[in-house]
């Protein structure tokens, strides 16, 4: 198989790829290569075929698998969201988010925090916080 027999990805998922600078390389995973650092490695374009744009990205952030199953089957409950320094918090596509808004309780997540909870009892009691309201 060569990089032109592989499967298409969504529009919303070959943004994301841009906005990370991501790079498939010649072993179908999609990279991040720094000039003054490591090469990072992401996911694979087999994992992004199957898997959603929002899975991608808790994947770049590094979240785990829970964290994007909870999302994932929530998601009606909420809304992507970005910082622009001008603007503040404005709605963007998914695969420009970097915040979720939790519409029934009217909080803002920041997906970069979600990688603090570490423990899943911490997890459990967080979404049971969120699905109180």
């Amino acid at each position: 198989m060569n990089k032109k027999e592989i499967t298409p990805l969504t529009p919303d998922k070959y943004n994301l790829i841009k906005k990370y600078n991501l790079t498939l390389d010649d072993n179908f995973i999609w990279v991040c290569k720094h000039e003054k650092y490591h090469t990072i490695k992401y996911f694979s374009h087999k994992f992004a075929t199957k898997h959603s744009t929002l899975a991608l990205l808790f994947y770049i952030h590094r979240l785990c698998y829970g964290k994007i199953k909870y999302f994932e089957e929530n998601f009606d409950k909420c809304e992507p969201y970005k910082y622009n320094f001008i603007n503040g918090f404005c709605k963007c596509p998914i695969y420009d988010m970097e915040f979720i808004l939790h519409k029934p309780s009217n909080i803002m997540i920041d997906i970069r925090n979600l990688k603090e909870i570490h423990n899943m009892d911490e997890f459990k009691s967080f979404y049971s916080y969120l699905e109180s309201f």
